[in-house]
This record gives C-alpha cells, structure tokens and sequence, in this order.
C-alpha cells in the first residue's frame, strides 16, 4: 500500500464529526512536523463567544513566493451505520474504491496535497513557501476557523500569492471542473407584525399574514439579473413561513417566513438587503428584518496559474476541465478575500452520503496534479 492511501485511511479512521477534530489535529500536526512543516493552532472564537476551535496552519519554505492550500478535516455525521457497506471510520479498500465517511469531502483531497508537497520537497530544492490551513468547523461554520485564521495571519503579514482549496469540484469524473467562483448565500429572516383579533371583526385586527404574502410575492416576482459567463442568474426560495396559529377564528399578531438568496458576481448581501427593505417599505404593514450573510459571491481572474493546472489536468486525466462556479458555499469564500483562489479536488457524487467513497486511482492522480502544480507554480 502507497504511503498515501495510508494517510488517507488514518485520516478517515478519525470521527471527526461535529467539531470534534482533537484527535485528527493531533495527527496531522505530528505528521506534518515530522516532514519539516512548522505547525500551530489559531483558535477564534464564535460571534457569541460560546465556542472556541482552532484552525491548524503548516508551513515549509523561506521564499517570498508563497502557495496557500486551504482545506477542512471536520465532515459530517455517518447517519445510519448499518446502512453502510462497511463501518464509516473503518477506511475499508474494496475492488479499488477506498470507502468512508469524508474520503473525498475532503480527507482524501488533504492527504493527496500533504503527499504530494512532502514529495517535493524532498526531492526538490524550491525558493519558496508552501502553506496549509485546515479548519475544523467547515461543514458546521461554527467559528468559522478559516476566516478567523487568515485574518490573524493577515495582522501579521502574512502574503499568499495564489491558493488551491481541495473540495470534491469534479460531478462524476476527476478532472471535470475548476472552480474559479462561487455564488454569495444571504438568509433573510422577516417578520410580519399586525393586530390580534377574531376572524369575524376583521376591521378591528390587522392581519400580519395579508402583509406578509403580498411582500413575498414581490419579491418571488422580483428579478434580481441574467447571470453572466460564469453563473446562472440569482435566485430567492422562500423555506419557511411561520405563523403558529393553531385557532381558526383568530387573527395571529405575527406571522414570519425564511427566504434564501444565492446571487452571483453580478450582486452583493448589501445590494440584496437594500433591495428588501425598499419592498417592506413599499408594503402595508409593519416588518422587521434580520439578515444573515453566509458568504459574497466572489470570482477568481483565470490568469497563469489557473491555465497552468488547467493543462497539468488536462494531461494527467486526459479530459480538459471546464470552469464552473455550481455548488453552495465553501472557505474558498474567505481565502478569495486575500488572494487568488480555485477549488479543485476529487469527485463529489457521494459526498454527505452513506456509502461516501473514491477511487483510489482518483486519490492518486490527485497527489500527481497536485505534485505538477507546485513544481509549475514555483518554476522547478
């Protein structure tokens, strides 16, 4: 068995489920010192202080040139085990196919780029720097380590010039897609206020729900744009609406509802927002809003370094990737605020699912794009 499939397998035989990523930290951090990486925590702290969790920063190289990898080694619950081919943490190999929970979402992915980097730099001299940071709260943004890591690096001058997140990018086949973007997420939160009252004296109530729908409808009916070259036009679905009424005969004093907008590069939360408030403004009724920005939509430039992987893909899987920004949000979010960033990993087919797996001739072809990349990147 190759060194990297048994790194992929320790890392996935840690239930890392939830935050609880003590023990993978552990791990990695003893692995990546021992390969020569200078190794810390940043811990931050949740918006209501309740919870603190680290981010694990790695570091090899002295040069001014620097490569940022971002990652996450936390994954999400293995729902019902006895669903599963094999146990979830068990790493089992079977017929090729490496099977377990966060095998490709995104242990394999980190593992590959981890191998790869420690084969070149033993078998390269590089005048350069090489980084990785791995939070622990990814697919629960608890904290948000990612964000909260790059800004202490930030405040100390820390400078990367291009970053390669290894999410699962590829639908079905490695090498398919380059993530170059991704659509912004704002959670819109409102509340309809109106006048208690019995259904049959509708003149001494004030019926929140009638204000509610006809605000949503016009936003349902709003257009936000066309999209562009690389994404679809924004979209607004409405997830919940809320009175709690359970009396036929009452007029409730309050009614709510959740809307989720994902928009592209041709908005903003704050354009989105504006454009809210100038619709309750407009409508009966008295409204309150409360936001909730999940993340900008961003779009990174396809200079040299994206057409370089391009080619390095190209030639390692023998298919051209196209570039594509499809999916939710990821950490590539924070890392675009601070450098170029794209998103390039293994297949996402089975990902949050039971039965999560990869080839491991994916795994490995990974490690070789990543490999290539860093030695096209530092010009060795």
């Amino acid at each position: 068995m190759s060194e990297l499939m048994d790194l992929c397998q320790k890392l996935v035989g840690f239930d890392s489920v939830e935050n609880n990523t003590s023990a993978v930290f552990d791990f990695m951090q003893a692995y990546l010192q021992k390969a020569g990486f200078a190794v810390e925590l940043i811990y931050g702290t949740s918006e209501d202080g309740q919870k603190t969790l680290p981010a694990l920063y790695a570091s090899i190289g002295q040069g001014q040139k620097h490569l940022l990898f971002s990652g996450h080694l936390d994954v999400v619950s293995a729902g019902d085990e006895s669903k599963w081919r094999f146990p979830p943490f068990a790493a089992e190999i079977a017929d090729g196919v490496l099977y377990g929970r966060g095998i490709a979402d995104m242990k394999g992915g980190v593992a590959a780029f981890v191998s790869a980097a420690i084969d070149m730099v033993k078998t390269h001299k590089f005048n350069g720097k090489i980084s990785l940071l791995l939070a622990s709260d990814e697919e629960t943004a608890t904290v948000e380590t990612t964000k909260k890591a790059l800004q202490v690096l930030a405040q100390r001058g820390e400078k990367f010039d291009f970053s390669l997140v290894g999410e699962p990018s590829n639908p079905n086949k490695l090498g398919e897609e380059i993530k170059i973007g991704r659509r912004g997420d704002v959670v819109l939160n409102i509340t309809s206020f109106g006048t208690q009252g019995h259904t049959a004296y509708p003149h001494l109530a004030d019926n929140p729900i009638h204000h509610l729908v006809e605000l949503l409808i016009k936003l349902k009916n709003h257009k936000f744009d066309d999209g562009n070259e690389f994404f679809g036009p924004s979209s607004l679905q409405m997830t919940t609406i809320d009175v709690g009424n359970k009396a036929s005969n009452v007029v409730p004093e309050k009614a709510f509802a959740q809307l989720d907008v994902r928009f592209n590069s041709e908005q903003n939360s704050q354009k989105i927002i504006s454009l809210v408030q100038k619709y309750m403004a407009e409508t009966e009724g008295k409204f309150e809003l409360k936001a909730d920005v999940v993340g900008e939509s961003f779009l990174s430039p396809k200079d040299e370094n994206v057409q370089k992987l391009c080619d390095i893909i190209t030639a390692v899987c023998g298919i051209t990737p196209e570039y594509s920004t499809s999916g939710g949000t990821s950490d590539a979010r924070f890392v675009a605020k601070y450098c170029p960033v794209v998103e390039f990993g293994l297949t996402n087919a089975t990902i949050h699912k039971v039965n999560e797996c990869e080839k491991t001739e994916n795994i490995e072809k990974l490690k070789l794009i990543y490999e290539k990349f860093l030695q096209s990147f530092f010009l060795l």
